[in-house]
């Protein structure tokens, strides 16, 4: 599935669930770069012109934060070992869990549905988010829907088999 760049190479299954912050990154760094390309054009206040920039500075972070510790975390299902890893490229790689004591909740936050990887033994303590968060309209009930047969029925399938 595309939305959540699902791969399976060499006894390892890989996605990213939260692709869907590409929109938000590209919103914020598009202020940013209006912000710091516009501003030094305006002949503005020194403290007006240091506000503006501050909002741009602001969502330059937003930006690369959102593209470093979510837009790329990558969750690492690898079957040799029978452990679930999380990745955030070129920083750092963490064992999460093995298979034996991975469980699969949907839990609600917000009043929006999401599934997430915790134990078996505190099922409803730490959990990682492994999809997109899920409305009640047509739209999300139908992503839902294709995440259930498209991602979770793979992840099920193949941490079943190791």
């Amino acid at each position: 599935m595309a939305a959540y760049n699902l791969k399976i190479e060499n006894g390892q299954l890989s996605f990213q669930p939260k692709r869907d912050y590409l929109g938000k990154i590209l919103f914020f760094g598009l202020i940013a770069a209006v912000i710091f390309l516009v501003t030094p054009m305006l002949s503005l206040y020194y403290q007006t012109k240091w506000g503006v920039l501050t909002i741009g500075i602001v969502s330059a972070f937003t930006a690369i934060y959102d593209f470093i510790f979510h837009f790329n975390v990558t969750y690492v299902f690898d079957q040799s070992v029978g452990y679930v890893f999380r990745k955030i490229p070129g920083l750092y790689t963490y064992k999460l869990m093995s298979f034996d004591e991975m469980y699969i909740i949907h839990t609600q936050e917000d009043g929006l549905l999401y599934y997430a990887l915790s134990t078996k033994q505190n099922k409803f303590g730490k959990s990682y988010a492994i999809s997109q968060p899920f409305g009640s309209n047509r739209k999300s009930i139908k992503r839902r829907e294709l995440f259930e047969t498209e991602v979770l029925s793979v992840l099920e399938s193949f941490t079943r088999t190791s």
